[in-house]
Protein backbone atom coordinates (compact mmCIF):
# COMPACT_ATOMS: atom_id res chain seq x y z
CA UNK A 1 0.00 0.00 0.00
CA UNK A 2 1.57 2.87 -1.17
CA UNK A 3 0.53 6.77 0.16
CA UNK A 4 -0.16 9.22 -2.80
CA UNK A 5 1.70 12.60 -3.07
CA UNK A 6 -1.24 15.45 -3.33
CA UNK A 7 -0.83 17.71 -6.23
CA UNK A 8 -2.10 21.40 -5.69
CA UNK A 9 -3.74 22.98 -8.84
CA UNK A 10 -3.94 26.43 -8.61
CA UNK A 11 -5.98 28.96 -11.37
CA UNK A 12 -2.67 29.68 -13.41
CA UNK A 13 -3.10 25.49 -14.10
CA UNK A 14 -0.89 22.24 -12.89
CA UNK A 15 0.78 19.88 -15.03
CA UNK A 16 0.37 17.02 -12.90
CA UNK A 17 2.12 13.66 -13.35
CA UNK A 18 1.17 10.42 -12.80
CA UNK A 19 2.33 7.70 -10.96
CA UNK A 20 2.24 3.65 -10.70
CA UNK A 21 -1.25 2.54 -9.13
CA UNK A 22 -1.15 -0.31 -7.01
CA UNK A 23 -3.72 -2.94 -5.61
CA UNK A 24 -3.94 -0.75 -2.22
CA UNK A 25 -3.33 2.97 -1.97
CA UNK A 26 -4.38 6.00 0.35
CA UNK A 27 -4.26 9.48 -0.18
CA UNK A 28 -4.69 12.31 2.63
CA UNK A 29 -7.88 14.01 1.74
CA UNK A 30 -9.52 17.21 2.87
CA UNK A 31 -12.53 17.02 0.90
CA UNK A 32 -10.61 18.77 -2.37
CA UNK A 33 -9.15 16.06 -3.61
CA UNK A 34 -9.28 13.98 -6.56
CA UNK A 35 -7.96 11.05 -8.53
CA UNK A 36 -6.94 11.00 -12.04
CA UNK A 37 -6.61 7.14 -12.96
CA UNK A 38 -5.27 6.26 -16.32
CA UNK A 39 -5.61 2.87 -17.63
CA UNK A 40 -3.42 1.76 -20.38
CA UNK A 41 -4.93 -1.98 -20.54
CA UNK A 42 -7.11 -2.12 -22.77
CA UNK A 43 -9.89 -3.71 -20.07
CA UNK A 44 -11.96 -1.95 -17.69
CA UNK A 45 -11.01 -1.74 -14.22
CA UNK A 46 -12.87 -1.90 -10.52
CA UNK A 47 -12.27 0.84 -8.11
CA UNK A 48 -13.44 0.32 -4.71
CA UNK A 49 -13.71 3.56 -2.25
CA UNK A 50 -13.74 2.55 1.37
CA UNK A 51 -16.73 4.18 3.38
CA UNK A 52 -17.54 4.81 7.17
CA UNK A 53 -20.18 3.80 8.56
CA UNK A 54 -21.72 6.06 10.49
CA UNK A 55 -23.47 6.66 14.02
CA UNK A 56 -26.59 9.07 14.47
CA UNK A 57 -28.65 9.82 17.34
CA UNK A 58 -32.15 8.36 17.05
CA UNK A 59 -31.45 6.32 14.29
CA UNK A 60 -28.42 3.69 15.50
CA UNK A 61 -25.37 2.68 13.37
CA UNK A 62 -25.71 3.08 9.62
CA UNK A 63 -24.22 1.02 7.21
CA UNK A 64 -22.71 3.09 4.56
CA UNK A 65 -21.54 0.82 1.44
CA UNK A 66 -18.15 1.49 -0.19
CA UNK A 67 -18.00 3.29 -3.67
CA UNK A 68 -17.51 1.02 -6.54
CA UNK A 69 -16.34 2.76 -9.87
CA UNK A 70 -15.69 1.42 -13.22
CA UNK A 71 -12.49 2.96 -14.62
CA UNK A 72 -12.59 2.18 -18.81
CA UNK A 73 -10.32 0.43 -20.73
CA UNK A 74 -7.50 2.04 -23.11
CA UNK A 75 -10.08 2.31 -25.66
CA UNK A 76 -12.80 4.39 -24.50
CA UNK A 77 -11.75 8.40 -23.45
CA UNK A 78 -8.06 6.80 -23.40
CA UNK A 79 -8.45 5.54 -20.03
CA UNK A 80 -8.64 8.51 -18.30
CA UNK A 81 -11.76 8.55 -14.92
CA UNK A 82 -11.57 11.85 -12.67
CA UNK A 83 -13.07 10.64 -9.38
CA UNK A 84 -14.18 12.60 -6.14
CA UNK A 85 -14.15 14.48 -4.60
CA UNK A 86 -14.57 12.70 -1.24
CA UNK A 87 -16.81 14.12 1.59
CA UNK A 88 -13.88 13.22 4.58
CA UNK A 89 -17.39 12.34 6.84
CA UNK A 90 -18.32 9.54 4.73
CA UNK A 91 -14.95 8.38 3.56
CA UNK A 92 -11.27 9.63 5.43
CA UNK A 93 -9.86 6.77 7.37
CA UNK A 94 -8.54 7.95 11.24
CA UNK A 95 -5.46 9.39 10.09
CA UNK A 96 -7.60 11.32 7.28
CA UNK A 97 -7.37 9.86 4.51
CA UNK A 98 -8.76 8.04 1.91
CA UNK A 99 -8.38 4.14 1.17
CA UNK A 100 -8.82 2.60 -2.23
CA UNK A 101 -8.55 -0.30 -3.81
CA UNK A 102 -7.96 -1.41 -7.63
CA UNK A 103 -9.27 -4.97 -8.83
CA UNK A 104 -6.19 -4.73 -10.96
CA UNK A 105 -3.35 -2.09 -11.00
CA UNK A 106 -1.39 -3.77 -14.41
CA UNK A 107 -0.79 -0.53 -16.45
CA UNK A 108 -2.79 1.72 -14.01
CA UNK A 109 -1.56 5.09 -13.18
CA UNK A 110 -2.72 7.63 -10.85
CA UNK A 111 -2.44 11.58 -9.47
CA UNK A 112 -4.15 12.51 -6.22
CA UNK A 113 -4.82 16.64 -7.30
CA UNK A 114 -6.39 19.00 -4.57
CA UNK A 115 -7.87 22.30 -5.63
CA UNK A 116 -6.82 25.08 -3.90
CA UNK A 117 -9.60 27.71 -2.43
CA UNK A 118 -9.12 31.48 -1.92
CA UNK A 119 -9.92 33.40 1.04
Amino acid sequence: MATLSVQEAVFTGLAFTYGNASTADVVPNDGKTFLIFLNGNASSRTLTIAANDASKPGFGDIVVPDTTVTLPGSGTNGGRQIVGPFPPDRFNNSSGQVSYTLDNATDMTVAAVKLRTYA
